[in-house]
């Protein structure tokens, strides 16, 4: 599996509106897509890998300090995307570990 960054950093409002464009356009393109959160992307894609899903890219697509607005973005693009993701639950499980927090997306 091929782990990409491709991410911003910022004001939340603005990201926000970008993110929900880029994750649309994903949805465009491949079959499936998901959303999550992690503090660590490498072991995160370990996981993914080893799931058997078949995951083929996480493309790391937002980075912050912030645990309250990592998690508030999550449930915000889950839930504004719920008819196109695979996303099982609406988020806000939290990333485990410390700052920097990351949300990605997964695909294939």
């Amino acid at each position: 599996m091929e782990l990409k960054y491709d991410y911003w950093t910022g004001n939340f409002s603005y990201v926000k509106t970008s993110l929900i464009r880029s994750i649309q356009r994903y949805a465009y393109l491949y079959d499936n897509v998901k959303i999550g959160i992690t503090s660590n992307p490498d072991a995160r894609k370990s996981k993914h890998k080893s799931s058997g899903q078949g995951w083929k890219k996480m493309i790391v697509k937002y980075e912050t300090s912030s645990v309250r607005y990592i998690n508030e973005m999550e449930k915000i693009l889950i839930d504004h995307h719920w008819e196109i993701v695979s996303n099982i639950r609406g988020g806000g499980g939290g990333p485990n570990g410390n700052a920097p927090y990351y949300l990605y997306v997964l695909v294939k």
